[in-house]
């Protein structure tokens, strides 16, 4: 014990003193750890909270530092703006997609849909497709397809631009609302068409029974008056009428 006593400068009642307040030091500067690392832990948690909206599903319990679900929000549409789901939505099938699909001429002509045909509607596509007889001091080129109607078109206006010259455009008095409107109140076309109409009844009714009395002068009946005639040949119609009224009768 002399040496225990030597070499530390204390007795054995010292010692034990000083391993007691040692403990007692380690065990207060262990204290703060463990009652601060539940606080730690509960803080790591809270900015891991899903963040919804702005009136959150979920709320966090201050107490036992979980989160629960909010039973106020649990029946609340999360946006008031959303467009109700239509129950009776479904599938559709092969055979009506291809009809929707027919019912446009397709991507390339950038969903180009057909036209319910109207008579109006008819009517100016059918005076576009005779445009080369409108206008005699105009030529177009010659088009097979525009024989039969179209399945897929569309028709617009062509709007001039301001570096044309004015003479160039139409009036306001001349546009009408369709083609046929603006050909029936031009006078000039009016003309033109009537006398080619006119022409062309005269060549489709050459040589005809009508052409033929107009040409021998007229006659009315069955044989007419012949140019001559006046006897038996008269009967027989203008052409033989010289030659049946000079006729004698036989002895």
């Amino acid at each position: 014990m002399g040496e225990v006593k030597s070499l530390f400068g204390a007795d054995d009642a010292e010692l034990s003193q000083l391993l007691s307040q040692a403990k007692q030091d380690l065990a207060r500067n262990a204290a703060p750890t463990t009652t601060q690392a539940p606080t730690d832990r509960v803080a790591l948690t809270v900015p891991f909270r899903l963040a919804t909206s702005d009136r959150p599903l979920l709320q966090l319990d201050p107490q036992t530092g979980t989160a629960r679900i909010d039973p106020t929000a649990r029946h609340t549409p999360l946006d008031t703006n959303a467009q109700p789901v239509d129950p009776t939505v479904r599938r559709k099938s092969p055979s009506e997609l291809a009809r929707e699909k027919d019912q446009t001429a397709g991507k390339r002509w950038f969903g180009m849909a057909a036209p319910v045909l109207t008579p109006e509607l008819k009517n100016n596509l059918r005076v576009l497709q005779l445009r080369n007889v409108l206008d005699p001091k105009r030529f177009y080129k010659k088009d097979g397809a525009l024989k039969k109607m179209p399945k897929y078109f569309e028709m617009g206006t062509v709007v001039e631009g301001p570096t044309e010259f004015y003479s160039g455009r139409m009036t306001r008095k001349e546009r009408k609302s369709n083609l046929v409107d603006e050909l029936l109140a031009d006078k000039g076309a009016r003309d033109y068409f009537k006398r080619k109409v006119g022409e062309i009844h005269a060549h489709n009714e050459s040589g005809g029974k009508n052409w033929y009395r107009a040409r021998m002068g007229g006659g009315k009946g069955k044989g007419g008056n012949g140019k001559g005639g006046s006897g038996k040949g008269g009967d027989r119609g203008g052409k033989h009428g010289d030659r049946g009224g000079n006729k004698r009768p036989r002895k």
